[in-house]
């Protein structure tokens, strides 16, 4: 998880890579995660962010359901006023069940800020140059702790 470039309307990314997580490490991802949104670019504006879930590659073995709950819960009832929009980037369809059984948590208004696109379609949201090569842009940048 880490904040990079901005979206189509100046938002700061966070892209969020599932298939490196480590589940034995969950805490450590989840007080990751906590400490990432008080420390976002542009706090002290009480900035937005656009959330970029990046799928691909990830199947049933690398989700982490305990997670996608705590990760969906934090933005959508704790911080929600930090999260304008969650763009979920290839999703498998086997994981389609997890997704409907987390959406009956969510209210409407949550729903309608979470977008599920595939290949091309994220350049409606993120600017072709802001889009990470794990997502089929241009931008090489991977993350390293």
């Amino acid at each position: 998880m880490y904040f990079r470039g901005k979206d189509i309307d100046g938002t700061d990314i966070l892209w969020v890579e599932p298939k490196y997580f480590d589940a034995t490490k969950r805490r450590e991802f989840e007080k990751y995660l906590c400490w990432l949104i008080e420390h976002r670019p542009g706090e002290a504006e009480c900035s937005q962010v656009t959330v970029v879930l990046a799928l691909s590659n990830v199947g049933l073995t690398e989700a982490d359901v305990d997670f996608v709950k705590y990760f969906i819960n934090l933005f959508m009832h704790y911080t929600a006023d930090v999260m304008k929009k969650m763009v979920i980037h290839n999703m498998h369809w086997l994981l389609n069940g997890i997704w409907k059984i987390v959406s009956m948590l969510l209210s409407e208004g949550a729903k309608k800020r979470v977008i599920f696109v595939k290949n091309k379609e994220i350049n409606k949201h993120i600017p072709e140059a802001n889009v990470l090569a794990c997502c089929g842009g241009p931008d090489p940048y991977k993350y390293e702790a």
